[in-house]
C-alpha cells in the first residue's frame, strides 16, 4: 500500500469516527432533551404557539435562530415538534433556520467574512426560511410526512387509553357496589375498601412529580430506540463525506470554483452537500481558500450548502419525509446558497 493511498484512508476513517461519535453524541442529547421537554410542555400549547399564523412562522424563525444545533441534531427536535402536531409550515421554516441562522454560524460569518457578509447571509437565510415553510403548507406538502414517525406513539396512546377505561370501568362497578346497611357485611368492607385505593392512587399520581420522571429508564429507553432507528442512515450518510473527504482532493475545489469560473457559484453549492462542511471550520479554511484565488462568495456558498443541506442530514431525513419534501429541501438550500453567493461577490465587486 502507498504512503498516499494510506494517509487517504487514515484520513476518511479519522473523519468518519470523529464525526459519527459526535452526532451520536448529539443525536442522543437532543433526543433526551426533547423527550424532556414533552413531559412539561403541553403539546396543545406547542401546536397554539407554532401555529399556521404569520406570528407561528416568525415564532418558529426565532426558535431556530437561537437553537445552536447543526443540521443533523436539528432533526430530533424536528421530530419532536412533527409529534407534537405543531402545525407544518413553521415546522419546516424551523428546520430551514436551525441549522443555517443559529448563534454559531452568525459568530463564524462575522469573523470570518465580516458584518456586512453576515448580514447579507442573515436577511437572506431569514427570508427564504420562511417563505419555503410557507410555501410547502400552501401546497398541501404535509401529506409526504412518513406516517410510520406516528406509529409507536399511537400503539402507546391506544395502551393508555386502553387502561384509564379499564380502571375507569373497575372504580365504576366497584364503588356502584351498594353496601348494607349491616357494617358487618364483606360487601360493605369491600367497597370501602376499593373505593378508598381508588382515591388513594389518585393522590398519589397527582403528587407524583415530573421531574421524577425524568430518571425513569423509559425515557432512556425510548430516546435510545430513537437513535437505533437512525443510527444506519448517519453511518452511510457520513461515510460518503469520509471517502470525499480523505479522495476527493482539495485542489479540485480552487480549479473549479475560482473566481474566474461564471459556474463556480453553483458548483461550489453542489460540492458543500456531500463534503458536510461545519461553519466553524470557516474561520480556518476561508482565508486559505481566497488566497487560492476563491472568491468569497464561492466560499459561502460552499458553507450554506454544506451546513443545509449535507448528506448526513438528508440521508436522516429520508426516515422522516417522502421524496417531493426531501427534493424541495434540496433546492430551497441550494437556491438560498447561490444567492448569498451571487450577491455577496456583486457586493465587494
Amino acid at each position: 500500500m502507498s504512503q498516499e493511498l494510506s494517509n487517504q484512508l487514515s484520513e476518511a476513517g479519522s473523519f468518519f469516527i470523529y464525526t459519527f461519535i459526535e452526532l451520536t453524541i448529539l443525536f442522543l442529547g437532543v433526543s433526551f432533551l426533547v423527550e424532556i421537554l414533552n413531559l412539561f410542555i403541553n403539546p396543545t400549547k406547542i401546536q397554539k404557539v407554532m401555529s399556521s399564523s404569520k406570528g407561528g412562522y416568525l415564532i418558529s424563525s426565532a426558535l431556530g435562530s437561537i437553537t445552536p444545533f447543526c443540521s443533523c441534531s436539528t432533526i430530533p427536535l424536528t421530530l419532536g415538534l412533527l409529534k407534537a402536531r405543531a402545525a407544518f409550515g413553521p415546522i419546516m421554516t424551523f428546520l430551514f433556520t436551525s441549522p443555517l441562522l443559529n448563534p454559531i454560524i452568525i459568530v463564524v460569518f462575522w469573523t470570518a467574512f465580516g458584518y456586512e457578509v453576515t448580514l447579507i447571509y442573515g436577511f437572506i437565510a431569514f427570508f427564504v426560511s420562511i417563505l419555503a415553510g410557507f410555501t410547502l403548507e400552501k401546497f398541501g406538502f404535509e401529506k409526504y410526512i412518513k406516517k410510520e414517525i406516528f406509529q409507536a406513539d399511537e400503539v402507546a396512546a391506544s395502551c393508555c387509553d386502553t387502561e384509564v377505561k379499564q380502571k375507569s370501568k373497575v372504580q365504576t362497578s366497584c364503588c356502584n357496589t351498594k353496601p348494607s346497611f349491616t357494617v358487618n357485611k364483606p360487601e360493605a368492607q369491600n367497597a370501602s375498601t376499593c373505593c378508598d385505593s381508588i382515591i388513594s392512587v389518585k393522590e398519589v399520581s397527582k403528587k407524583e412529580s415530573k421531574w421524577a420522571k425524568i430518571s425513569d429508564k423509559a425515557l432512556m429507553v425510548k430516546t435510545w430506540k430513537q437513535f437505533l432507528s437512525f443510527a444506519p442512515y448517519i453511518a452511510i450518510g457520513i461515510a460518503i463525506g469520509a471517502f470525499v473527504h480523505g479522495f476527493v482532493p482539495q485542489e479540485l475545489l480552487t480549479k473549479y470554483a475560482s473566481a474566474d469560473n461564471p459556474l463556480a457559484i453553483p458548483i461550489a453549492a453542489i460540492i458543500g452537500i456531500p463534503l458536510y462542511i461545519r461553519a466553524s471550520s470557516m474561520v480556518g479554511l476561508a482565508p486559505a481558500l481566497i488566497d487560492g484565488g476563491v472568491s468569497m462568495g464561492v466560499i459561502l456558498a460552499l458553507t450554506v450548502a454544506g451546513a443545509g443541506a449535507s448528506l448526513p442530514e438528508m440521508i436522516m431525513l429520508k426516515k422522516i419525509f417522502k421524496l417531493p419534501i426531501m427534493i424541495f429541501f434540496v433546492i430551497a438550500v441550494f437556491t438560498m446558497a447561490i444567492g448569498c453567493g451571487f450577491l455577496v461577490n456583486l457586493y465587494f465587486a
